[in-house]
């Protein structure tokens, strides 16, 4: 049965990828509505978090945000699926960066980076295109599918146009792998804001009014590696139609001070979804843990 589903799913996307983009919003409107009303896919969860997380709006405001999410979730299923006909000029027409010189001002000085990004934009998007944006090596870290079908078709969904098979590293190996590419100048990518575990050792702190906790990996591979550590800012300005700006964290995570990176990290995930509310992935579970239980 998992087999059938995977072959559907996956000829779905194939229907959709040779969508044009002038058809595609109108199926995404139409996957949209579905979702929300009839399906009422976690309606539940995505209508607390943005209660908790938004305290000062009305219930008014809080569904206008809501509709919207729905609505660019199904656009980012709609744009992910596309991955798998565009062509590189064709998709770097969508996504405008601002200032892609700060990336390649640490490629000139030799310096590799992690690029990390929350789920937000087009996360897929900008792995697909950030080895236009330096002359770094790009790579980006993925965790690994369950289901060996779905894998090996996100990754091929992942990989670049010129299939490097490099480009994908697996979380549970990411350190011994860029340990490997000690001589490379690496550029890579890191979705940041999972939720982990949730025990003692993650980091915890203070966002969108909870206490909340994060992979610590972002921080102490910086600084195993000595990687300098960049924020990507990705924003939805029109369907189909993005922009990205880099905010450096950090050059020499080495000089910072324990859990300084990641809580600026934070820091720079709560004022994005401040400014895009309807541009984060309410739908997670983001809150499933808390400290107390972990006491």
């Amino acid at each position: 049965m998992k087999k059938i589903g995977f072959w559907f799913v996956k000829a779905l996307a194939y229907l959709i990828a040779i969508t044009p983009f002038g058809l595609l919003y109108l199926r995404s409107d139409i996957y949209s509505f579905l979702l929300y009303h009839v399906i009422r896919y976690r309606r539940k969860v995505v209508r607390d978090n943005l209660v908790k997380s938004f305290p000062e709006k009305s219930i008014k405001e809080i569904k206008k945000i809501e509709k919207r999410f729905y609505r660019n979730l199904c656009d980012l299923f709609m744009e992910t699926c596309k991955m798998l006909r565009l062509k590189p000029e064709e998709m770097s027409r969508h996504v405008t960066f601002t200032n892609p010189e700060l990336i390649q001002s640490l490629y000139e000085k030799g310096r590799s980076v992690f690029t990390s990004i929350p789920h937000s934009g087009n996360w897929e998007w900008y792995g697909k295109l950030m080895h236009t944006v330096s002359d770094h090596k790009a790579s980006g870290i993925y965790k690994k599918v369950k289901d060996p079908y779905f894998d090996a078709f996100m990754k091929q969904l992942r990989l670049n146009f010129n299939q490097d098979q490099e480009e994908m590293i697996e979380a549970s190996t990411a350190l011994k792998a860029l340990v490997r590419r000690k001589e490379m100048v690496n550029a890579i990518l890191i979705v940041a804001d999972q939720s982990p575990r949730g025990i003692a050792s993650d980091y915890w702190t203070d966002f969108l009014h909870r206490d909340t906790c994060w992979f610590y990996g972002l921080e102490k591979m910086a600084k195993l590696l000595d990687y300098a550590v960049v924020f990507v800012d990705m924003r939805r300005v029109g369907r189909g139609q993005y922009t990205v700006s880099f905010d450096l964290i950090c050059e020499d995570p080495k000089a910072m001070e324990e859990g300084a990176i990641m809580e600026q990290y934070v820091r720079h995930v709560e004022r994005f979804i401040h400014d895009n509310p309807d541009n984060w992935l309410w739908s997670h579970r983001r809150w499933k843990h808390t400290r107390q239980q972990q006491a």
